[in-house]
């Protein structure tokens, strides 16, 4: 209820005329705005898949919906009629968490570790995607626009690839020694591609362009991060799945055009 409310506020001040008129994406960069536009656009990292009849039973991993804080600037190289071309590059936070579901008896330590077994980080880094996306702009009035894009990226994750491992220790009072309980090893595709599909509008004022867009962006061919997580129980028995970090985003957006020779001064 809160979010409808505010979105209806932002088309409503949106939708107040100003004196700039220019409807297609040719007239407002030929014309009025710059060529470089600065991004901003909070995200939600998502996609994992954990082996079939694993995932929610016990012993088992579930992975978790983590935020992505990403940035970076467009180049609007060329236009025609309401298309808009650009490309350019954006930085994201890549740092997946997973937590782990293992039952007491299972586990047989002397102690419950439940609410300690959360938030696990199986990667920490920082993807720099290089990215071109076209733009096709949809007129309402004179300074309203309708968004859709489609484009795609080159992602490069600063992680170096390869494989990597990640083990889990608890105190075992029943033997009165540390043991390890679980481990997982990881297998890292340095170099991916994405998708990007997104739906938004853009405002024209007399500072420039503000435009806000829904957007989603999913890997192609490849998956960043995949892996094999094994579970060592008390009985000597073993337990093993596999899980896959697709590295999907969504997110909100946000995007501004300054004016032309808006570094002069006045």
């Amino acid at each position: 209820m809160i979010c409808t409310r505010i979105i209806t506020v932002l088309i409503f001040i949106l939708c107040i005329p100003t004196k700039i008129y220019s409807q297609t994406a040719e007239k407002l960069f030929e014309e009025n705005l710059s060529k470089f536009s600065l991004v901003l656009q909070p995200s939600l990292l998502k996609g994992y898949e954990v082996g079939a009849g694993y995932e929610g039973n016990s012993p088992s991993i579930s992975f978790n919906k983590d935020f992505s804080a990403q940035f970076g600037f467009f180049y609007n190289f060329y236009q025609k009629n309401n298309f808009n071309f650009k490309a350019g590059v954006i930085v994201k936070t890549f740092n997946p968490t997973f937590n782990i579901k293992i039952s007491n008896e299972d586990l047989n330590a002397g102690y419950d570790y439940s609410e300690y077994l959360s938030g696990f980080e199986i990667a920490n880094q920082f993807i720099f995607s290089q990215t071109v996306k076209t733009e096709y702009f949809i007129p309402i009035n004179n300074n309203l626009n309708f968004a859709v894009g489609l484009g795609m990226s080159l992602d490069i994750r600063t992680g170096g690839g390869g494989d990597d491992e990640l083990s889990a220790v608890v105190f075992d009072y029943s033997k009165q020694k540390e043991r390890i309980f679980f481990n997982v090893n990881s297998t890292e595709q340095q170099v991916t591609g994405s998708l990007d599909v997104s739906l938004g509008v853009n405002y024209k004022t007399n500072i420039g362009l503000f435009q806000v867009e829904f957007f989603n962006n999913s890997q192609l061919l490849s998956y960043p991060k995949t892996g094999v997580y094994e579970f060592y129980l008390d009985n000597n028995q073993t337990k093993t799945g596999v899980y896959t970090i697709k590295g999907n985003y969504n997110g909100l957006a946000l995007i501004f055009t300054p004016r032309k020779g808006w570094l002069k001064r006045n």
